[in-house]
Order: C-alpha cells, then sequence, then structure tokens
C-alpha cells in the first residue's frame, strides 16, 4: 500500500490543489492493491492530512476534498505532525508531501517508482531552478547541505526537500521524525547511517517562495536553528 502523508498548518489557500493533483491516482476501496496496474497511475491508497493546530480552514478544506484528516491539538512543529501522519498510516511506503504543491503535486508519483521497483529506499524530489524565483539567502541549505555530507560523504542536491517516497522499514529502523525543521536533514543522515540506498529525482514541483520581509526572515532563523539542533546531535557519526 501506498500513504500520502502531508503536514499541513494554515494552508486553506493550497491544500485543496494538492490532495486535487493527487485524488484522481488515488485506487478505489473497492480495487485490488496486488492486482492493481501501477502503469495505469491509481498507486495511492490513502492520502492523509496532519492539520497541526491550523487557525484557518485547512482541515475543512482538505477533507472536502477527499483527504482523511487527523487534527492535533495544538501547533506541534513539522516532525511532529508528520509522525502523527505516519502511524495512522496503513502503507508500508510512504509518501510524504508539503502542502503547498497545488497542481505540481502530481509530479511527486515519480518518487514512487524506484521505490516500488526496489532500487531506492528513500526517493528524494528536486525542484527545478528558476531564476530570480528564489527567496532565501542560501545559508540554511548550505547549513543542512554540508552537515549531510560531513556525516555521511553524500552530496545532496535538495537536503531540505520535502517531498520523499520512503520505505516505512527504513522508519522502523531510524525511529520517529525529528521535531521541527530539522525533519528532513536528520532522516537523510539516519537512513544513510543505516545503510539505506537514497537517491535523488529530478521533477518539476514547485511550491510557494519564501520571501524577505521579516516574517521570512524569522522563519529561516527557525529552520535555520532547527537544521543546526538537529546536526548537532549527530555531529559524531560518520557513515
Amino acid at each position: 500500500m501506498v500513504s500520502v502523508v502531508i503536514p499541513a498548518y494554515n494552508e486553506s489557500d493550497r491544500i485543496g490543489a494538492t490532495i486535487d493533483a493527487l485524488i484522481g491516482h488515488k485506487r478505489s476501496d473497492s480495487s485490488n492493491t496486488e492486482s492493481a496496474d501501477h502503469n495505469t497511475g491509481d498507486i495511492i491508497d490513502e492520502i492523509i492530512v496532519v492539520d497541526d493546530g491550523s487557525t484557518d480552514d485547512t482541515a475543512a478544506v482538505a477533507r472536502k476534498a477527499g483527504a482523511m484528516v487527523i487534527t492535533l491539538s495544538q501547533n506541534s512543529g513539522k516532525g511532529a505532525a508528520m509522525n502523527a501522519g505516519i502511524k495512522s498510516a496503513s502503507g508500508d511506503i510512504l509518501l510524504l508531501l508539503d502542502a503547498d504543491l497545488g497542481s505540481t503535486a502530481a509530479e511527486s508519483l515519480a518518487l514512487l517508482k524506484p521505490v516500488m521497483e526496489g532500487a531506492a529506499d528513500l526517493a528524494i524530489a528536486t525542484f527545478p531552478v528558476i531564476p530570480g524565483k528564489g527567496g532565501g539567502f542560501g545559508f540554511v541549505v548550505n547549513l543542512a547541505r554540508n552537515g549531510i555530507r560531513d556525516c555521511t560523504g553524500k552530496e545532496m542536491l535538495a537536503p531540505l526537500s520535502g517531498q520523499r517516497a520512503i520505505r516505512r522499514t527504513v522508519l522502523e529502523k531510524v525511529g520517529d521524525i525529528a521535531p521541527g525543521f530539522g525533519a528532513e536533514v536528520a532522516l537523510t543522515i539516519d537512513a544513510l547511517c543505516a545503510g539505506f540506498r537514497v537517491v535523488e529525482i529530478p521533477t518539476q514541483m514547485t511550491h510557494r517562495v519564501t520571501g524577505r520581509d521579516w516574517r521570512a526572515i524569522m522563519h529561516r532563523l527557525k529552520q535555520y536553528l532547527a537544521v543546526r539542533s538537529a546536526l548537532s546531535s549527530r555531529r559524531n557519526r560518520r557513515c
């Protein structure tokens, strides 16, 4: 089974389009999972949105779009939301996605192919580089990329990408997703150090670009501190 898990916080403006892009690839309840033809594109068994204490209509929009919704009573951070969704999911393969992908979320199906065919245990999406559209300063990406390389020797193009297809056996081995915005970096390091095969897959996915105003800067600071914390707890690990 393939379960999609989408952590979402105040994403009422985009979560509907993200689910719409995936719902057409969902198997009907009467489909036989083992006999289904993966070439038809109907390879998703369930779509789970974890509403991480949103103050808008994220949960209602997601439910109306056809997703199963788990609501956390308060904002607990991305890692906690991902863990809640994973624990409720039935799939042996999990497709972890951000909520703001919109119509490009269908591109995420490309991540499932190497995992389902046994060529990888964790597949991570890279996004196209769009000149003039990058809102960041690069220091969080560089911290993450350098930290992963120092711990594992592997160079990652998209160290912060939240779009991932992963076998449940990987999570059973490495444990819960790390808290907050350090989730992806920690998962990559833990999977590589446990001997799992990690690949990056080029996609044409896009999502909301963080700007350069004060609110965006504070977001990056929180992200930086979370990534640094994840790396700090793994600083002595070499694999």
